[in-house]
């Protein structure tokens, strides 16, 4: 059996394990040996040699799974890749679901309609055009919503900073819908926070967070486009990260300083600079290894999408050397080179961007302890510790504590608002052991 558990190490579903493919197919090979009809000798492997059959199949998904990575990151490179042999309608519906969750199938549909002669099956070819299509559509009333924002924001003097996915959409992508996402995240002085809100209710949005003034540093706000009955969000941060440690690294006034116009978008739009967006890019992707985020209202944890490596390759192939230079400079400054060298040599792997040697040599280089990409990379026991020492102040150490071990009782309310028993001492005991529960499964795995 022990044999068996070291070949099955090696063929994870890591699309970037060179010799799974290999592996996979030699315990093919091993199997039609020691199955009972091709076998032409019972005793030709000893018995702790002979494949388990639940094994097997593990295997062949890791070996589907390897090879959806690479059909997709081959299509993303415009490579022209043939569909494969072995891609029958399991392999044809995982690809599916594969490419929603990477948030791709958008961009698959980009690069299909400039090749026509391209032979993919046409439940692909149609699924990526309804995608499109759909992501257009909602961009168009996405687009007018954001400008109402803007306007009645910049009106009462407030200038919001837009990061992450609707900037890099409106900046680096061709079009806009090609970065598919969900909302908007706005970054606002911490001080504007009542006046936004206000703003924002004016204009027909319901706050749908709970705002909390230690831990949380965002909250959300829906609005119900009448003409489509659809919902837009917008996530108001007014700080970059629900952290305190990764908040105090960025300010905005920082981003502020930096920003750029977003003429593609609208008068009174404005992003973090790319040097800024870069690092965030990469420090975004490193949180969500171990914060929850939502694709098509299902929850997953993980920092291997492949719609933020595509991020941070446009935003790397539009750097200028200088630019690259402070991108360097910036990572170092805060605490992030482990972080974004993570990042770089990740997209490199999968979109074979072309980065000079002396970035990835500059963020390897021997250094300081980083705090930063330290906690990024630590136990959830290891970021609460952190995030508490950097809380400045015994009102705001002893009011993360109070937030994170009782939440507001709205915010209980509401997210057990399904509970048979609704007594709010009772729920709260109810989440101590579940966040136990999730903890110890944490550590086993």
């Amino acid at each position: 059996m022990q044999y068996w558990r070291s070949q099955l190490r090696r063929c994870q579903l890591d699309s970037l394990v060179p010799n799974a493919h290999q592996t996979c197919q030699s315990l093919r090979r091993t199997q039609q040996r020691t199955d009972g009809q091709a076998r032409t000798n019972d005793n030709d492997l000893p018995a702790e040699r002979r494949v388990p059959r639940a094994w097997l199949d593990l295997c062949n998904g890791a070996l589907v799974m390897q090879g959806i990575e690479e059909l997709l990151c081959a299509t993303l490179r415009r490579e022209n890749p043939p569909w494969p042999e072995y891609g029958d309608n399991k392999f044809v519906d995982r690809f599916i679901e594969r490419s929603a969750y990477h948030g791709v199938q958008a961009l698959l549909d980009h690069y299909i309609a400039d090749h026509v002669d391209l032979s993919w099956p046409d439940v692909i070819v149609a699924t990526c055009r309804q995608q499109a299509t759909a992501q257009a559509m909602w961009e168009m009333r996405h687009q007018y919503m954001l400008n109402q924002v803007l306007d009645r924001l910049v009106a009462i003097g407030i200038h919001p900073i837009l990061f992450k996915g609707t900037a890099l959409a409106y900046d680096v992508y061709p079009a806009p819908f090609l970065r598919t996402r969900g909302d908007t995240d706005l970054l606002v002085p911490s001080d504007t926070r009542d006046r936004v809100a206000k703003a924002l209710e004016t204009l027909g949005f319901r706050e749908l967070g709970i705002r909390a003034d230690v831990i949380s540093g965002q909250t959300s706000y829906s609005w119900t486009d009448p003409a489509s009955n659809q919902e837009h969000t917008l996530d108001l941060h007014w700080r970059i990260a629900n952290s305190t440690v990764l908040s105090n690294l960025f300010s905005y006034e920082e981003l502020r300083s930096e920003a750029r116009p977003l003429p593609n978008l609208g008068a009174n739009a404005l992003a973090a600079d790319p040097v800024h967006a870069l690092v965030l890019a990469c420090m975004h992707r490193a949180v969500h290894k171990h914060t929850l985020y939502n694709v098509d209202d299902v929850a997953r944890y993980g920092g291997d999408r492949l719609i933020w490596f595509y991020d941070i390759q446009l935003l790397f192939s539009m750097l200028s050397p200088s630019q690259r230079k402070e991108f360097v400079e910036l990572a170092e400054r805060k605490g992030l080179r482990a972080t974004c060298l993570d990042g770089i040599e990740a997209t490199r792997a999968r979109f074979h961007t072309t980065i000079p040697e002396a970035v990835p040599g500059a963020l390897s280089r021997p250094g300081p302890t980083e705090t930063a990409s330290g906690y990024l990379s630590g136990p959830r026991w290891y970021r609460i510790w952190m995030d508490f020492r950097a809380a400045r102040g015994l009102r705001n150490r002893s009011g993360f504590l109070t937030e994170l071990l009782f939440p507001p009782a709205v915010y209980m309310r509401q997210k057990y608002r399904q509970a048979n028993l609704s007594w709010l001492p009772w729920l709260y005991v109810r989440r101590a052991l579940a966040g136990s529960l999730k903890y110890l499964r944490s550590r086993d795995s």
